[in-house]
């Protein structure tokens, strides 16, 4: 029995994952808590070195990318064939920072005592200092979703609509964290808590597209299923950001997105 199992997905970021497990989980770790890493396309042995003799630490090595819920996915079913039970599946950046030594253990406490299927801390941006979480209160309307599909669909378009995302938040105030912890629609996809109550539910991960969108496929499963999701304040996360440059997304990932939100529009949306 696993008390806590952090999933960490890597592509090409090896230095990054390592640092992250060295400053932030290492001295968390004890025999009810996994790290599961799944290497995604990389070919160094940078991570075997770096964590094999690490008890605590899983490396997985699928034969070919599979995208980031396709990853975590690959975890869960490496739990499911070692039959490993765990109260806490959580899906994690390693661009974070926690806030406190003791995490992990106040977060194993915060979950026991809900009743909800999902539960997202709150996430600081180190670069604008806005408030990541909640990510939306409510359910997207259908004519925000089409909207959205509609500037994804041609790059000039999102270009223009990163831009202005980016400008907006620079010019905005420090968000104020919400003192409350209160059920939402849907948590940042950055750091997500999946809880042994979704997927006793039928919660899944077969999310069917590569990358982006997850929140939003966890959040229709939960309604689809009438679990909660639930927003943390109590628990404080940093997300090291980069520049505003460097999150600007190429064509090639706005066809990722744009699927995707077809994707949750087709299959949750439209009957």
């Amino acid at each position: 029995m696993i008390r806590t199992a952090i999933v960490l997905i890597n592509f090409f970021k090896e230095d990054e994952l390592i640092q992250f497990v060295q400053d932030c989980l290492s001295r968390q770790l004890n025999d009810e808590r996994l790290i599961i890493i799944v290497d995604n396309g990389s070919n160094s042995n940078r991570l075997h070195e770096a964590f094999q003799n690490s008890k605590h630490i899983v490396l997985l090595k699928p034969a070919s990318n599979l995208g980031y819920f396709g990853a975590a996915r690959y975890a869960w079913e490496h739990l499911q064939a070692q039959s490993i039970t765990t109260d806490n599946f959580i899906i994690s950046n390693f661009d974070l920072e926690f806030d406190g030594a003791q995490f992990l253990n106040d977060l194993e406490v915060k979950c026991k005592t809900t009743d909800a299927a999902v539960v997202g801390p709150h996430i600081i941006s180190s670069l604008s200092g806005a408030a990541l979480n909640p990510m939306y209160k409510e359910r997207l309307p259908l004519r925000k979703l089409k909207r959205l599909l509609f500037v994804t669909g041609f790059y000039p378009f999102f270009l223009t609509y990163q831009w202005l995302h980016h400008l907006k938040r620079s010019r905005s105030s420090i968000s104020k964290t919400e003192e409350k912890s209160a059920f939402v629609y849907a948590i940042h996809g950055s750091f997500m808590i999946l809880k042994r109550s979704y997927f006793e539910a039928g919660g899944s991960l077969n999310y069917k597209s590569f990358l982006y969108g997850e929140e939003l496929f966890i959040a229709e499963e939960c309604r689809r299923l009438s679990l909660k999701v639930q927003y943390e304040p109590s628990l404080k996360v940093v997300h090291r950001e980069h520049t505003t440059t460097g999150n600007y997304k190429n064509s090639k990932h706005m066809k990722w997105l744009h699927q995707s939100l077809r994707y949750i529009r087709d299959e949750y949306y439209v009957s």
